[in-house]
């Protein structure tokens, strides 16, 4: 669902160049979100989950916030896992990454294209 509205909002406007990768890293950073962002204290796996498009000029942010106060670090995978390329990926689709806490609790973690 994530990567249908970040295509739709591209199309709105007008920067479509973008779309393919985009998808990819909006669908990382949710997957990301769901898996590791859940509140700890929240009960029957309720979780806090925001996607975030802006844009200025020819540049486009996309952000992600969970309630996990946890900042991402990219690591090197294990390639006998099927887990942890995520960020990687990000890094490559990209032109840069980052995490920024947010109050009470969690963080984004955002993407920027150019």
């Amino acid at each position: 669902m994530a990567r249908e509205i970040a295509r739709g909002i591209l199309r709105e406007w007008g920067m479509t160049r973008f779309a393919a990768d985009v998808e990819l890293v909006v669908s990382e950073l949710v997957t990301n979100a769901l898996r590791h962002g859940p509140d700890p204290g929240a009960s029957g796996g309720d979780c806090l989950l925001q996607l975030t498009m802006m844009r200025r000029g020819g540049e486009l942010v996309c952000a992600v916030r969970d309630a996990n106060d946890r900042i991402p670090v990219r690591r090197e995978p294990d390639f006998m896992l099927e887990t942890g390329r995520g960020l990687r990926l990000v890094s490559c689709f990209a032109a840069s990454w980052g995490a920024v806490p947010t109050v009470p609790v969690g963080k984004f973690v955002w993407a920027l294209f150019r």
